[in-house]
């Protein structure tokens, strides 16, 4: 019963810890499922469980049986919740956040336009997913609604953005 009792306790105070001091995580180990989380969920429930059962049909079995199958039921709670909380929310966040300065280079449409000297709005393709952002123009001449931009750097949360600028080409005359 002891043994149980630490268990358990041990894996209260994992989940405890990992409230106070946030997302814990062992990247230097070479085991991708040993993580805080999940040990805390394997703890809680081999505890929890042999507490339970403790003095019950399978306890009458035997103290090896016992610990074997409440071990085997926090593996298995443990494995669930990886497969089924923390992969889909890893690929979720994977998807959907990017980093600013991975912008440079895109090109952009402005979607409202930036003044001279001021900031306007631009939006532009991220993962298939449309962002608006706050630019500024990076010579700081004007820029028209619906123009297409190319994002140079950012600074903050600012978008310094150059237009795509036609050149004016003289005809070359036609030797006769």
């Amino acid at each position: 019963m002891t043994l149980y009792m630490v268990l358990l306790g041990v894996g209260i105070g994992f989940v405890i810890l990992s409230f106070l001091l946030g997302d814990l995580d062992f990247d230097g180990l070479a085991f991708h499922f040993f993580r805080p989380n999940l040990v805390a969920v394997f703890l809680v429930v081999t505890g929890g469980l042999g507490i339970l059962l403790h003095g019950g049909t399978i306890y009458a079995l035997g103290a090896i049986i016992l610990f074997a199958f409440c071990a085997s039921c926090g593996i298995a709670m443990a494995a669930l919740l990886h497969r089924l909380v923390i992969i889909p929310l890893q690929k979720a966040q994977n998807t959907s956040t990017f980093n600013m300065h991975d912008t440079i280079g895109i090109k952009a449409e402005v979607i409202s336009p930036i003044p001279q000297g001021g900031y306007g709005k631009i939006r532009y393709n991220v993962s298939g997913s449309f962002v608006t952002s706050p630019a500024k123009s990076e010579d700081g001449n004007p820029v028209k609604n619906g123009e297409t931009v190319e994002i140079i750097y950012v600074e903050g949360n600012t978008y310094f953005v150059r237009g795509e600028r036609t050149v004016a080409v003289e005809p070359v005359p036609h030797p006769n």
